[in-house]
């Protein structure tokens, strides 16, 4: 039976506003396979459109109905057509521009398509549930299922200036895409989850986050920016902050209207402030919009919080007294978030005392984004403009000011404060202030001691440095660790000889020069002290190489050549970073006048790239790989099944490397381990994975082998050896080979029985004697003749000393290492393999004998038979084979 589909294009408001056609595509169970073959390439297109809409800034300008499903178009330009064209031609469906009323192929309906604006304000909406259609019926007053099928379909909604595409990826399920239908308009919002806001903010348990502070103040003329305080005024302090990012990057959060509603519609008495955050945690100056989709985002209570309710108007009822709500976040009134951001309060204090100034409480974002705090009553500020904050749960307001002289002096200097703003002009650099830092906390007490702060006003800095060759620094092993870390050599070339006369006659001392990096850079190889590294500088030889050590007070600085930053002196001392790891890296020659600030008068950017070799650089495949494939042969010990990979690779010529520190991984197999890797590159099987029924269910493994080059490394940053920070830091340095195939080969394989004649093997039937026996293999005149088990190219004389009931412990009696023991000896253990006679004929039986294999025949009725003579071999591990001849009696 044929039923109906209906993959509907809605317009949203414009359902009463005007008469609105869609098509649907109404498809049949014999058409679903055709369309599902389809949906691969919906896949690539929607990925396509996101990335335009998310990362480009594009959006929709307009969806449009065709057959089969859609067509979107972009403001770039271009269009999509999100079709499955090999659906069946779609009924047409009109949307009555009054009453709203949805008619199908010309029938009306009963059905509405509204939005909840207008007279009724019920939103008739039609949505998918279940893979079928649900419209609303105006008799009823409810929605109601229809019999039109969306599963396997497509369809978009568009509402709030945002159109969602519902559609299926490919397995078949359906899926929602949302997508802006203007410039900017916003897609998704990142929060992290379970997030409280407090004094601090935290995620997951609320009792993480400091709870924020409030009091009722005493009457106060308080000249700060936010104003004098009167008697009893209900006073917040501080509230955290939290990171949030928006889809696409650029969208405007601070132009939106931000709430905090609960799921009962409610919404938190509380203002909600986004504010862009460059270095996706601090707050860098004024901007209208965040560059790369970070904000931060806080609140400030409204006046409907008071003393009486700060700690009950976020918490439920009832049994839920003591719990805070949980609120969305919702942009102009839609909900971006889950319902999962709860704010932190506490009972108003009664008393609270003035808080006591700390110069490291001080502190301001860089323009590198670090955090830069007070110290020893000190805080260096850059030229600029910055804003400091200070750092106390019960601070209301504060401000800073320059008193006394140190007023008239920062008049002098140009130096202004705006609240606890502070603009430094290029002409002050160098100069110090003392400024008074204000505070006032809740309860309306000011800090009027102790409150002053030295500014240290940076020297000038130079913004774009000169830029050298980069530095090649790899990484190789060697069996003289020294020598794995050797020091940095960074050849400046030209660099200094290339300055004015004024820049280099400046420099009379080395403290006038240093090596840095950036605050923000992480990962180089070397640990750095407040960003400095320990460095030694020298001149050029008469070849250009390293020469002397360069010595500012007798050298000028256009002799300075070569700058060396050490490494490591031996495995347990070195100065490797506790976060070092290979990559592209940049260090800077910064180099000062003499003055007591410091100006810098030049600067070198210094690449240097810290590589390691590839693993196919270290190591060659041995005469062990067939074609790319590594053979291993299983050996036993015990009952266990063990594979080496030992043999698999070989240090390359000139590589001083040890093959035997390669450590292996296996890919699982039905996401079952195939086995343990142990010491000494052996691999002990999982049987019960890698075995099925005496034989190898999985005989081809997947393997890489990889090699830390830092592997003899026991400490870090001088003596640091916290575990976890040394194997990150020995995985960081770690080569990796590709993927390869490891081909199982079990104990026995190649393992038979052969009959020699003048020492060929005989490829007929063999003889039994008059007296019921074949001979075992002798050797005469260098001719072989008789039975033997032939293993690997060596033979082993069948007979009752080679296999026996007992497994012998002679070598002259094992092949190739491995004992046989014959149908009356115990279940093989180690380099054991039981064996067991058989012929196809019931009353014929056989046995070793002394000097061969002995065949009864019960049957005096039939003295001559012909018939197959089979081995069957059970090694330690289980694994069974099977070899056989023909024989005949005469």
């Amino acid at each position: 039976m044929n039923k109906k589909f209906l993959s509907a294009i809605l317009f949203g408001a414009l359902m009463v506003s005007s008469t609105g056609t869609f098509v649907s595509c109404k498809d049949y169970d014999d058409d679903i396979d055709a369309i599902n073959k389809e949906l691969t390439d919906l896949k690539s297109k929607l990925s396509d459109l996101e990335s335009k809409v998310n990362a480009g800034g594009a959006y929709v300008t307009k969806i449009e109905s065709v057959d089969g499903g859609f067509k979107v178009s972009v403001s770039d330009g271009t269009s999509y057509n999100l079709t499955v064209a090999s659906a069946a031609p779609g009924s047409k469906v009109v949307i009555d521009d009054k009453t709203g009323e949805i008619s199908i192929d010309g029938k009306a309906t009963g059905w509405f398509a509204t939005t909840g604006e207008g007279e009724e304000a019920v939103d008739m909406t039609p949505y998918v549930k279940d893979g079928y259609w649900y419209f609303y019926d105006k008799a009823a007053k409810d929605f109601v299922k229809s019999e039109y099928k969306a599963a396997g379909d497509a369809y978009a909604v568009v509402k709030d200036g945002v159109v969602t595409l519902h559609m299926p990826d490919e397995s078949g399920k359906m899926q929602s895409i949302v997508l802006p239908l203007t410039a900017n308009a916003l897609t998704a919002i990142s929060l992290p989850a379970g997030l409280t806001i407090g004094n601090t903010v935290a995620t997951g348990a609320a009792a993480d986050a400091e709870a924020i502070s409030s009091a009722k103040a005493a009457k106060l003329d308080w000249k700060g920016p936010k104003g004098a305080i009167e008697k009893d005024q209900f006073l917040v302090g501080q509230i955290g902050v939290a990171d949030l990012v928006v889809s696409p990057k650029n969208y405007d959060l601070s132009a939106q209207k931000l709430t905090l509603v609960d799921s009962k519609g409610n919404v938190a008495p509380v203002k909600v402030i986004a504010t862009p955050n460059t270095f996706n945690s601090v707050i860098v100056g004024d901007r209208a919009a965040s560059e790369n989709g970070n904000w931060n985002l806080t609140v400030e209570m409204t006046d409907e919080v008071t003393a009486d309710n700060i700690n009950k108007v976020f918490k439920g009822t009832g049994a839920n007294a003591d719990k805070e709500i949980l609120y969305a976040l919702c942009v102009n009134g839609i909900p971006y978030t889950a319902y999962d951001i709860a704010i932190k309060t506490k009972a108003p204090e009664t008393s609270v005392a003035a808080i006591t100034f700390a110069a490291d409480k001080l502190s301001y974002i860089d323009a590198e984004g670090t955090e830069v705090k007070g110290a020893t009553d000190a805080i260096e500020l850059p030229v600029g403009t910055t804003t400091l904050k200070y750092a106390a749960a019960n601070l209301y307001d504060s401000y800073i000011t320059f008193e006394g002289t140190y007023k008239a002096k920062a008049e002098k200097l140009g130096v202004k404060a705006d609240g606890m703003t502070v603009t430094v002009p290029q002409a002050a650099s160098g100069e110090t202030l003392v400024a008074t830092v204000h505070m006032v906390n809740i309860g309306g007490v000011e800090t009027t001691t102790s409150n002053t702060i030295t500014l240290k006003l940076a020297g000038a800095s130079i913004d774009t440095p000169t830029e050298i060759s980069a530095t090649e620094y790899k990484v190789m092993p060697n069996a003289d660790f020294t020598k794995v870390l050797p020091a940095i050599l960074i050849d400046l070339g030209d660099a200094l000889s290339k300055l004015d006369a004024a820049t280099i006659e400046a420099v009379q001392n080395a403290n006038q020069l240093s090596v840095v990096e950036a605050a923000t850079q992480e990962g180089f190889i070397v640990a750095s002290t407040a960003n400095v590294f320990t460095s030694i500088y020298y001149k050029a030889n008469a070849q250009g190489k390293k020469g002397e050590v360069w010595d500012a007070s007798n050298d000028g600085l256009e002799s300075l050549r070569f700058i060396e930053i050490a490494v490591a002196t031996s495995k347990s001392d070195n100065k490797v970073a506790e976060d070092a790891k290979p990559g592209k890296y940049t260090l800077n020659l910064v180099i000062k006048d003499g003055t007591t600030v410091g100006n810098e008068i030049a600067k070198i950017a210094m690449p240097v790239n810290v590589t390691v070799p590839a693993f196919d650089d270290l190591f060659a495949a041995t005469d062990a790989w067939t074609e790319g494939v590594y053979g291993a042969r299983i050996y036993p010990s015990t009952n266990d099944a063990l594979i080496s990979m030992s043999n698999a690779y070989t240090a390359k010529s000139g590589v001083d490397a040890n093959y035997n520190k390669i450590a292996y991984a296996f890919d699982k197999i039905n996401n079952v381990a195939v086995g343990t890797v142990g010491n000494a590159q052996q691999v002990t099987l999982d049987k019960a994975v890698v075995y099925k029924d005496k034989a190898l269910a999985n005989s081809e493994l997947k393997a890489t082998a990889s090699y830390s080059i830092l592997d003899a490394m026991t400490a870090y940053t001088g003596s640091g050896s916290e575990t976890t920070k040394l194997t990150a830091i020995k995985k960081a340095f770690t080569v990796e080979s590709s993927k390869f195939t490891v081909k199982l080969q079990t104990i026995f394989d190649g393992g038979k029985i052969v009959f020699y004649k003048d020492n060929a093997v005989v490829t007929g039937t063999v003889g039994i004697d008059a007296d019921g026996k074949i001979a075992g293999l002798t050797i005469s005149g260098n001719k072989k003749q008789g039975l033997a088990i032939n293993f690997l190219s060596a033979d082993l004389a069948v007979n009752s000393t080679n296999v026996a009931d007992s497994y012998p412990s002679a070598d002259a009696n094992k092949l190739q290492g491995y004992a046989f023991g014959n149908s009356n000896a115990a279940a093989a253990s180690g380099k054991q393999i039981k064996v067991t006679w058989s012929t196809g004929i019931p009353t014929v039986t056989v046995a070793e004998g002394t000097d061969g294999l002995e065949f009864t025949n019960s049957d005096l009725s039939s003295p001559t038979y012909e018939t197959t003579l089979t081995a069957t071999f059970e090694d330690a591990t289980g694994i069974v084979y099977t070899s056989s001849i023909k024989v005949e009696k005469k």
